[in-house]
């Protein structure tokens, strides 16, 4: 059952297509079904039309072969004193129903009598044979009961008036559905789309609204609206979660200052690493909520090379305290549209994944360019392969026992890069560490 529900591909159920084109046969095979009961219906409510069809079917066998084939002699299936022969134009059997005209010659015509006897029914008949420029005449007789004889009659009839129009006209009706379906289709393939375009993190995304056909208007507008309301519950969750972290600013600005006036002792230094470790995850938080709502929108000329010398002087006191060094250099050509803010964080957040994970007393490389890029190396141990899918995913921490770190800042650096146009990588360098690298503007 488990396995069931979690197959993309058993989950799929016939195409609209395929539903049409079985219907479509179902009801041809109903009204081919319908037909044929039509037919043996009229017939056998009209034995007279019975008796001629069946004399001319047995009378296209001998037209067709040059003398009275085996199966002429046959006759019809349950036909009982079957005898067929040619007689002459002036033969009795002939007479009574030819036309006298004026030079006194007779034109003959076909004709068919039925009459009943006891256990069933007597049929003669006459008709015209022609080979070329000659014409001959066959007189046919058979004694007969119930339906069994005319079953050749029948047969033709539904072959020509049941299956011969109805196949050409189901062939035109699967390819009408073929074209059709595909056509009405059309919209909700584009719209199929759009909706895997959907990105997670533009809520403002919406499908185009076809304007035909009316069902598929009404879907895609359902889901635009669905969208609408999804966009609105995400704009409340970040504002409210950039509203708590702000709110929990002051009250943690507070508690480290109270915590100065405590007496030295173990105590105070567990406290105020704990409020130093809440204190960046709330300052991650407002970057994560800036990250999640940054666009083109505010964007201006700035120097990489700038941003990189503000972020390491802010950041040196605490290298040091962890007898770190921080080293910036600055390659040139360091110009980019931008966030400054922004851009700031992406260096913080970097310089601090460095100082966390990076062992002992090693240095920290901090450089700008050449051209729109900076980069940020320690001498570690580098990323373990297994980990380099998963280390830009928010949240995601290798170690939680080891690290008490929230997993978003190189969740913010990817996002905040993206908001720039721009891309983050990782790579293991020679020599020992893991090198970060922020490209800006690859899409201009």
């Amino acid at each position: 059952m488990n396995s069931i529900a979690n197959d993309p591909l058993a989950l799929r159920g016939p195409t609209l297509f395929r539903q049409i084109a079985t219907r479509l046969a179902a009801f041809t095979l109903l009204f081919a079904l319908l037909d044929v009961g039509i037919v043996v219906l009229t017939y056998s409510l009209q034995p007279e039309s019975l008796a001629q069809e069946l004399l001319t079917l047995e009378a296209a066998k001998a037209q067709a072969g040059s003398t009275l084939s085996a199966d002429l002699l046959a006759g019809p299936p349950g036909a009982e004193r079957w005898s067929a022969r040619y007689v002459e134009p002036g033969s009795p059997e002939l007479r009574p129903f030819g036309a006298t005209v004026p030079d006194g010659s007779s034109t003959l015509v076909d004709w068919t009598r039925r009459e009943k006897i006891p256990g069933g029914f007597r049929i003669s008949g006459v008709r015209a044979v022609d080979r070329g420029q000659e014409r001959r005449w066959l007189a046919m007789q058979f004694e007969g009961d119930g339906i069994r004889p005319y079953v050749p009659v029948i047969v033709n009839e539904i072959v020509q008036h049941v299956l011969l129009p109805l196949i050409p006209l189901s062939l035109l009706l699967l390819l009408f559905n073929v074209f059709a379906v595909r056509r009405m289709l059309q919209p909700l393939r584009h719209a199929e789309g759009e909706v895997d375009a959907l990105d997670p993190e533009n809520a403002t995304m919406r499908l185009s609204e076809p304007r035909a056909p009316r069902e598929v208007n009404t879907l895609v507008r359902a889901v635009n609206r669905a969208l609408s309301r999804l966009e609105n519950s995400i704009a409340i969750l970040r504002g409210f979660t950039a509203n708590a972290a702000h709110e929990l600013r002051t009250p943690l600005s507070i508690m480290q200052l109270s915590l100065d006036r405590l007496p030295e002792g173990e105590l105070r230094d567990d406290l105020r690493a704990d409020t130093r470790h809440m204190t960046r995850l709330v300052e991650q938080m407002l970057d994560l909520a800036q990250a999640d709502v940054l666009n083109a929108e505010g964007q201006v000329e700035v120097d990489l090379a700038d941003i990189g010398r503000e972020v390491v002087a802010a950041m040196t006191p605490k290298a040091f305290a962890a007898n770190r060094e921080l080293r910036f250099e600055s390659l040139g050509d360091t110009q980019v549209t931008g966030h400054p803010e922004a851009i700031f964080r992406i260096y913080r957040n970097l310089i601090d994944n460095a100082l966390a994970h990076a062992p002992g007393e090693t240095p920290v490389d901090v450089t700008a360019g050449p051209g729109p890029q900076i980069a940020v190396r320690d001498y570690g141990a580098g990323i373990a392969d297994a980990d380099l899918p998963h280390i830009f995913e928010r949240f995601w921490r290798k170690d939680r026992r080891k690290y008490d770190g929230a997993g978003l800042g190189l969740g913010i650096v990817q996002r905040l890069a993206e908001a720039h146009q721009g891309a983050v990588s990782v790579e293991n360098v020679e020599g020992g560490g893991a090198l970060f690298r922020v490209q800006f503007n690859l899409a201009s």
